[in-house]
């Protein structure tokens, strides 16, 4: 590079007798670009190669990266829906085994109230015929009270002094004879 430079200096001095400035623009205008494009074609490939290489190589990582995360959200994505899908038939027989478990809770309820309500048919009936007995001994004994009182009350006047001899006089006479 430094050597084409030197050779056109030379040959730019020799043609005009020195070293000088060469004032036409066409002429070093296409010098200086054919010199700059050849230095940057020269040094540049390489340095613009390796990175656009680079570049190229982060970009092929960050495409494989979002690839293996969308793969990777997509298995979650299915998981997650077969775990909703097994949580719904779970709640499903949650559900039915709850509606078949009331049922029976209910029947039982229904079993054991009606048998309570026997029971309590049979003691109300123990209990009626215990009251009617007590009403119908307590009758009884009324009635033999009265019955008694009344017998009192009618001895009472048809045994005076004399009745009350003879029915001794013949009591020991039908005992002793």
């Amino acid at each position: 590079m430094i050597e084409t430079l030197l050779f056109l200096a030379e040959a730019h001095s020799e043609v005009e007798g020195g070293f000088g400035l060469n004032l036409d623009i066409l002429d070093t205008n296409l010098i200086n670009l054919t010199l700059l494009v050849g230095i940057l074609f020269y040094y540049g490939k390489p340095l613009l190669g390796n990175i656009l290489a680079e570049r190229r190589a982060k970009i092929v990582e960050q495409i494989e990266a979002v690839e293996q995360k969308q793969k990777q959200a997509e298995i979650t994505l299915a998981e997650e829906k077969k775990k909703l899908e097994e949580a719904q038939k779970t709640a499903v027989k949650i559900r039915q085994d709850a509606e078949v478990n009331a049922q029976k809770a209910r029947e039982t309820i229904l079993a054991q109230g009606e048998k309570e309500v026997e029971r309590l048919k049979e003691m109300a009936g123990k209990d009626l015929s215990s009251e009617q007995e007590k009403a119908i001994a307590q009758l009884r004994e009324r009635v033999v009270a009265l019955a008694l009182e009344k017998a009192r009350s009618s001895m009472g006047n048809m045994l005076n002094d004399d009745a009350q001899r003879k029915l001794i006089d013949n009591s020991i006479a039908k005992l002793g004879g």
